[in-house]
């Protein structure tokens, strides 16, 4: 919301609304989906759940579930602001239809920050489901607790993950099958985007979370700075991203233009992936690395490390030479996913 207002209001709206009232980048998305939420809540049969709107990572995960689902349902948020709005449709949903499955995916979610949200869904007893979810190992940010995520795995009807640490972790707390399979945003990302032939493709595209690379000990000033060297060095434009932003298709576009991508961010690396875009994944923390060694291939570098600017040169040119876009591992995935998702459409058909 706050990129549509004169600068003079922006501060006002972070100071007195943003806590309470979060409109994902648009007025218009806002009344949509509150218009449509009182639609479908009648007669509620699916609901779908997922962080935030303005996280490109986190939507274009939703838009791979929904996709894969093909069922019209109730849209919901867990990020911390929409707690209060989330109880209220919880109950309201329940008193409706208690048989209604709620669909939990877009975002890692396994994470502290959503404890509160992962007690709303448990208290509902709604039957739910999980899919593309993970835990996001990361340094200096703590993790569930053991026992929630056993509570959570044994509660849920299905559950599947993106990557194979959270299988294992999962598979330790709960007898219950834990599947294991891409991101579902590679499932809408794909079909975006394999048909589309840009006009150009030079830029090296640097995305980033200032915070993890922070907390990982890496200093962001010096690796923009080596990889702006080393875009010049190749010959191409350098541009830079944090990938929050409430266009998604605008990001995706960015991404399908680069020549390479240089990621700290999980979804930089998803959708340079799912895109055939040749990337570089940064490991500020152990997410983007158990997606890479579980899925891709590629083989990324220590964040820290890129502070050198042979090094980082080195490593670019590693890629762009190296790197093979893997369709038909894509396709074995994605139809992989598709098959799981059978499993939930049962669910709720049931």
């Amino acid at each position: 919301m706050k990129r549509f207002l004169p600068g003079f209001l922006k501060w006002r709206y972070e100071l007195h609304i943003a806590e309470y009232a979060d409109l994902y980048g648009s007025l218009c998305f806002f009344l949509k989906q509150y218009f449509s939420r009182r639609k479908l809540l009648k007669q509620p049969k699916v609901a779908y759940i997922y962080a935030n709107k303005g996280n490109v990572g986190d939507y274009i995960s939703y838009l791979g579930i929904r996709q894969l689902i093909g069922i019209e349902g109730i849209e919901l948020f867990c990020s911390p602001v929409w707690e209060k709005q989330l109880a209220d449709y919880l109950t309201r949903i329940k008193q409706r239809n208690p048989n209604c499955v709620v669909v939990i995916g877009g975002g890692g979610l396994l994470q502290p920050v959503f404890v509160d949200f992962w007690q709303l869904v448990l208290a509902s007893e709604l039957p739910f489901v999980c899919l593309g979810i993970g835990i996001n190992k990361m340094p200096g940010r703590g993790e569930l607790s053991d026992d929630l995520l056993m509570k959570i795995t044994t509660q849920a009807q299905q559950i599947g993950v993106r990557d194979s640490y959270s299988r294992d972790h999962l598979a330790t707390l709960s007898d219950k099958p834990v599947y294991l399979g891409i991101c579902p945003s590679v499932n809408y990302v794909n079909r975006y985007f394999w048909n589309s032939k840009p006009n150009t493709r030079d830029v090296l595209l640097h995305m980033f979370h200032p915070s993890d690379l922070r907390l990982a000990g890496a200093d962001l000033q010096t690796i923009t700075q080596v990889l702006k060297n080393v875009a010049k060095i190749l010959n191409l434009r350098y541009e830079e991203h944090s990938n929050m932003s409430a266009n998604h298709k605008k990001m995706l576009v960015i991404v399908s233009q680069a020549r390479v991508v240089v990621s700290s961010r999980l979804h930089g690396c998803i959708m340079s992936f799912a895109s055939g875009t040749p990337f570089l994944p940064l490991y500020c923390d152990e997410k983007i690395q158990a997606f890479n060694d579980t899925h891709t291939q590629v083989i990324g570098v220590d964040a820290k490390v890129m502070h050198n600017e042979l090094f980082a040169l080195k490593n670019v040119k590693r890629i762009l030479t190296s790197f093979d876009n893997q369709k038909l591992l894509i396709k074995q995935k994605t139809d992989q996913n598709s098959d799981f998702a059978e499993h939930i459409i049962n669910t709720i058909s049931c």
